[in-house]
């Protein structure tokens, strides 16, 4: 994996899951509930694209990878500019999307206060808004996701997804069901690369949110 990893460890890795979230969306900086709402990229959100695009060419140079991302506009806009620039095909995967937030996708919080179910035991099973996924619903679409795209691919893994979607591949990939009455998350900033690999039969993260292509006046906005 070209400058990713240390090359005394190229041998030892076994195909890579690179994860990408994509760039600043016009939900993130209003007050709609993003979710699966069809928003788009910010100018903002492009150039972090265009900045991790043009990294990824780098560090990924002479590596074939297999391209995927959410089929939501924001993502799949982020993929786009990275395909552009790494010259690869994408596969749009639905079972990518962020979580699916029912009636409430789209709209501002003060609109659907009024649909919002209070917090239910266990929390995994709590479905916020009709029509919303719980968090168990959406962590078994996610891990059956990537359970089938591990079948189907000999080649490391590139994927553009969404903050919670990524946090949800971390825990499938290390084995920890995701607990939403934990007082713990994965946060990563727009177009932050996480990437997991497995050496000698263990799994791990290798690093998380790393963000150093944004290191440029303005391009960091959270």
């Amino acid at each position: 994996m070209n400058n990713f990893f240390p090359r005394d460890l190229h041998e030892y890795i076994i195909n890579p899951i690179i994860l990408v979230r994509h760039g600043q969306a016009e939900s993130n900086v209003s007050n709609l509930i993003g979710g699966w709402s069809q928003t788009a990229l910010t100018d903002l959100g492009r150039h972090q694209a265009q900045l991790v695009a043009a990294r990824l060419k780098n560090e990924l140079e002479h590596v074939e990878v297999s391209f995927y991302c959410s089929d939501l506009k924001r993502a799949a806009q982020t993929a786009e500019i990275i395909a552009e620039k790494k010259g690869v095909k994408i596969i749009q995967e639905e079972g990518f999307r962020e979580m699916n937030n029912g009636i409430a996708d789209g709209k501002t919080r003060e609109e659907v206060e009024k649909y919002r179910v209070p917090p239910t035991r266990p929390v995994l099973n709590w479905r916020e808004y009709p029509g919303a996924e719980t968090w168990r619903e959406f962590y078994i679409r996610v891990s059956e996701c990537m359970e089938n795209i591990i079948q189907e691919t000999d080649k490391p893994l590139l994927i553009v997804a969404h903050e919670k979607t990524i946090a949800l591949v971390v825990a499938w990939w290390i084995r920890f069901p995701p607990d939403p009455s934990r007082s713990f998350t994965l946060q990563t900033y727009y177009t932050g690369i996480t990437i997991l690999f497995e050496i000698q039969g263990v799994r791990a993260i290798e690093r998380h949110n790393d963000v150093a292509h944004l290191q440029h006046e303005g391009a960091r906005a959270r």
